[in-house]
């Protein structure tokens, strides 16, 4: 069973190393705590419990990474595959403006995201409150 383990713990590294968006290593990172956790068979259900709140964490961390890359990503697909019939020269300042443009898209874009969703949380913190004490608000 423990050399199962160490295989599986392996193949989770190759794939963390290999994997790209933020949830899928994030998740994988998860995996091999919660494995290397289970291994030692005194934690019991709590390694499972831990694996849950990590699962969540990711969720919550990487929302905004993941959506903003695809998004930015995308776009610099579009911008760098277009004209095929330009020069080498103009191909790489083609490929440098797009790639200028796509790192500015994931910078503005991650602060929107990470701005929105805070924003949300004090919103709901905020109607909560008011819940609580008494003083509901008329929406």
């Amino acid at each position: 069973m423990n050399t199962f383990a160490i295989f599986a713990f392996i193949a989770l590294l190759v794939y963390t190393a290999r994997a790209t968006p933020c949830k899928n290593i994030c998740d994988a990172q998860c995996t091999i705590q919660k494995e290397t956790c289970g291994l030692t068979k005194i934690f019991g259900n709590l390694c499972n419990k831990v694996n849950g709140v990590c699962t969540l964490v990711c969720s919550a961390a990487c929302t905004c990474a993941d959506s903003c890359a695809a998004k930015c990503g995308e776009n610099y697909a579009k911008c760098t595959g277009g004209n095929s019939s330009l020069g080498i020269i103009l191909k790489n300042l083609n490929v440098l403006s797009c790639g200028i443009h796509s790192s500015l898209c994931s910078s503005t874009c991650r602060h929107r995201c990470e701005f929105n969703r805070l924003a949300g949380i004090v919103n709901s913190l905020t109607s909560m409150g008011g819940w609580l004490s008494g003083k509901q608000t008329k929406q």
